[in-house]
């Protein structure tokens, strides 16, 4: 049985990863603000679930928090609005992934989730895009926390 290989990437926050090469995921058109960037991998840490980080190969200082929205906002579907998912190079659109940024502020309790920018990623074939959402009802900075009065 052939063994993978294991590659390592050097992070400021969050230490020294490990990672198999196949399982970099490109993005074509990079993340926004971020476009020059085109591999990232998918880092889980048990400790983290359900939050995990999209950490830049091309630049490691480069780490987002992102999380599947869908288990905490149950009528939140871009892909109703998303007509071409061409980029990823699959026909069912059931087998995307979708992740979206987790904003954190100056405190834990303004930690926002940005829903206007959904990053949706084929796992069969690591290809992944992020999407700008244009419909009013999703925001950029959604708290992912709701406050009690």
């Amino acid at each position: 049985m052939e063994q993978k290989q294991k590659e390592t990437l050097k992070t400021e926050k969050l230490g020294e990863l490990s990672y198999n090469k196949e399982d970099i995921i490109r993005f074509e058109d990079g993340i926004v603000g971020y476009e020059e960037m085109k591999q990232f991998v998918l880092i889980n840490f048990p400790d983290c679930r359900p939050f995990e980080w999209l950490v830049s190969v091309d630049n490691p200082r480069v780490a987002f928090p992102v999380i599947n929205p869908i288990p905490l906002f149950t009528d939140y579907d871009p892909l109703k609005t998303i007509d071409d998912v061409s980029a990823l190079e699959i026909n069912n659109k059931e087998k995307i992934e979708i992740f979206c940024v987790v904003n954190v502020g100056d405190d834990s309790s303004n930690v926002t989730i940005n829903l206007k920018g959904p990053i949706l990623i084929n796992m069969a074939n690591n290809k992944g895009k992020q999407f700008v959402l244009t419909e009013d009802f999703y925001a950029l900075h959604y708290p992912l926390v709701q406050k009690s009065n």
